[in-house]
C-alpha cells in the first residue's frame, strides 16, 4: 500500500479514459507514475468493481472503482519499493511512500490490528481485507481478532479526542 499526500493509506491508481486506454493500460500508467516501475497487469488480476462510496459526481456519471491484485515475489516487491522512492514521478507529491501491511500480530495485540485502525481512503480498507481473505494471507480467526482490536483502538482514539476537545 502507500501513504498518500493527504495522510490516508490507499492503493495506487487513478482515472482512466476508456476512449484512450483500457483499464489495464491505465493502471500500468498509474503504477509507472506512482511507483516508477513497469508492472504487467492483465484482466486476470481484476478482482472487484464497485461504485465509489464517496463519489461527489452526479448519479449519471458515478465513479466506478476497479480493484486489481497481483501476487509478487519478495524480490519484485523490493524492486518496486526501491523504484518508488528513487524514480517515481509522483513520489513526494501524490505519494509519500510505500507501506508494507503487517501480516502478523504481536503479543501486545499490535501489528495488523494497529495497521487496520489507521485512516484509509475510500474503500481501500475493505479492499485490503477482502484480498487478505481471498488469498488466505491471514487465517480467518486472526483476521477477525485484528478487526475487533482495530475497532477497540479506534474507539479509544475517539474517546481521547473527546477529552482533548473538552
Amino acid at each position: 500500500m502507500q501513504m498518500r499526500f493527504d495522510g490516508l493509506l490507499g492503493f495506487s491508481g487513478g482515472f482512466v479514459n476508456l476512449s484512450k486506454e483500457s483499464l489495464e493500460e491505465g493502471l500500468r500508467r498509474e503504477l509507472s507514475e506512482e511507483l516508477g516501475v513497469d508492472i504487467t497487469i492483465s484482466e486476470e488480476h481484476h478482482v472487484d468493481a464497485c461504485f465509489s462510496p464517496t463519489s461527489s459526481l452526479s448519479s449519471s456519471s458515478r465513479l466506478i472503482l476497479h480493484f486489481y491484485v497481483k501476487k509478487m515475489e519478495e524480490e519484485e516487491i523490493r524492486k518496486v519499493e526501491q523504484m518508488a522512492s528513487s524514480t517515481a514521478a509522483d513520489h513526494g507529491q501524490e505519494v509519500l511512500g510505500m507501506v508494507r501491511v503487517p501480516l502478523y500480530t504481536l503479543k501486545d495485540g499490535s501489528g495488523l490490528a494497529t495497521f487496520l485502525s489507521h485512516s484509509f481512503v475510500g474503500n481501500a480498507r475493505s479492499q485490503l481485507i477482502n484480498s487478505l481473505q481471498r488469498f488466505n494471507l491471514v487465517p480467518p480467526q486472526e483476521l477477525h481478532k485484528a478487526l475487533s482490536r482495530a475497532m477497540e483502538i479506534n474507539s479509544q482514539t475517539a474517546m481521547n479526542l473527546q477529552v482533548v476537545m473538552t
